[in-house]
């Protein structure tokens, strides 16, 4: 028979345990509210975990849904993909006592290669179903200003200095405040000064048994105003908030050889003429439009007798769009897009939009220079015309480029030589030539060096 010999020390505590002498665990008592805030303007998705178990992905201007964990201690964790390799790197990590009924929002700014983690802690907010108010928060996470005023009121209400809401520097949040269900503006201004008003929004309705937190952030490219506010509800959802004093514009691009050259109207009566002579491949200016809902009719220029094509979509302000026509006669179409032209600080960025109408499924190939593509996979498969394919991520380098039609490996377009570093937006059409054997490639941003 085989003895087993316990050392004295792990046999003592075997022994205390049966005793009833265990070693004891921390018990939780209760569950408090997680979640967190990306303010950092140059970067891609973050990942936010608890321990090493997803809490979501958090992109700039954004929050995660809250989760709900219980009173005990972790550490919360912030991971990024940088284009190349295989595995996110941990950016940042956080330990917390987590304490319950609170409401714990964890607030990541600066730069990817130097992040600040700033906590903000707050009672749980509940309301009884007879409640006919609603909870708000306002946040500073505009990184490029200095402290600033908030005002929260009935659009008839001018702001003055006394009635501010909070006065806040960046980082800081205000305590929560209750207010009854219904319809309000929001204005910030410099601190100290409600005639330096940096946004203002139009009127929202908020209804009652909710919490909104108001973050303020700096715009980026997609916006056109410089300051752009999120509401985070707790109820779910992250709802944009735009400046009214700051209108959407549109920016125009013929990618159909079949359409022709068009005149675009923004009225059913084609009396008020936006552009003139859309040719083909012309790219227009960006033209301020009014917000909600836009129609915008295309004709043969010069000629108002029929309407060639319309395009209608709703238009939020501040935001920047992009129409695109695609497609063969009888089949003409307008794609409407906010392009995702953000640079970040872990890769290049590829936009691909395919618009041929010969053919009407492409694949396209990014290889190391003179690299045979007949043993690679294609980075974007199967690119329908009038599709405009999600942004991808490239590894900053050089590449070769082609095209050809789905699943074949002779080049239709190609090879371009390209060059891109970290922050490069590489933003590109694939449109017909007059030979329709052949298809090219035209470069909005990037292209070959």
């Amino acid at each position: 028979m085989m003895r087993v010999l316990l050392p004295f020390a792990l046999a003592a505590t075997l022994l205390a345990s049966a005793c009833g002498g265990g070693p004891s665990f921390p018990e939780a008592t209760g569950k408090a509210g997680i979640r967190a805030i990306n303010a950092i303007p140059t970067s891609p998705e973050i990942g936010f975990l608890i321990e090493e178990r997803s809490l979501g992905t958090v992109a700039y201007q954004n929050g995660t849904t809250i989760s709900r964990f219980d009173d005990l201690n972790y550490t919360f964790n912030f991971d990024v993909f940088y284009a190349g390799e295989t595995s996110a790197r941990r950016i940042a990590s956080q330990n917390l006592d987590v304490v319950a009924n609170q409401d714990y929002i964890f607030l990541i700014s600066g730069s990817l290669a130097s992040p600040k983690i700033t906590l903000w802690q707050g009672d749980e907010r509940t309301f009884d179903e007879a409640d006919t108010a609603f909870a708000a928060r306002f946040a500073h996470t505009s990184a490029s200003l200095g402290d600033l005023d908030y005002y929260f009121a009935d659009s008839a209400i001018v702001p003055a200095l006394g009635s501010q809401i909070a006065t806040l520097s960046f980082g800081e949040i205000s305590d929560a405040i209750d207010f009854a269900e219904g319809d309000y503006v929001i204005t910030i201004t410099t601190a100290g000064d409600p005639n330096d008003v940096v946004f203002t929004s139009d009127s929202g309705t908020y209804p009652a048994r909710d919490t909104y937190l108001f973050a303020s952030f700096d715009g980026d490219v997609s916006n056109t105003a410089p300051v752009f506010v999120r509401a985070l509800a707790n109820a779910g959802g992250n709802i944009p908030i735009p400046d009214a004093n700051f209108p959407p514009t549109v920016q125009f691009i013929n990618a159909s050889m079949d359409l022709g050259t068009s005149d675009i109207y923004d009225d059913e009566a084609l009396t008020s003429r936006r552009v003139s002579d859309h040719a083909f491949l012309d790219v227009s200016a960006e033209l301020e439009v009014l917000p909600g809902a836009l129609t915008f009719y295309y004709t043969p220029a010069g000629d108002t007798s029929v309407v060639s094509l319309e395009s209608a979509f709703t238009a939020a302000g501040g935001r920047r769009y992009r129409i695109a026509t695609a497609g063969p006669s009888g089949g003409l179409g307008a794609t409407v897009s906010i392009p995702n032209l953000r640079p970040v600080e872990t890769h290049a960025t590829i936009l691909p939009f395919q618009t041929s109408n010969n053919f009407p499924f492409v694949d396209l190939y990014l290889v190391a220079p003179d690299v045979l593509i007949d043993d690679v996979f294609p980075v974007r498969r199967a690119l329908g015309t009038g599709e405009a394919s999600a942004s991808g991520t490239l590894t900053p380098g050089t590449y070769d480029l082609y095209v050809t039609e789905t699943d074949e490996k002779e080049a239709l377009a190609g090879p371009y030589r390209i060059t891109v570093s970290t922050g490069d937006i590489l933003d590109l059409l694939i449109v017909d030539t007059v030979d329709p054997a052949v298809i090219h490639v035209v470069f909005l941003s990037g292209g070959p060096t």
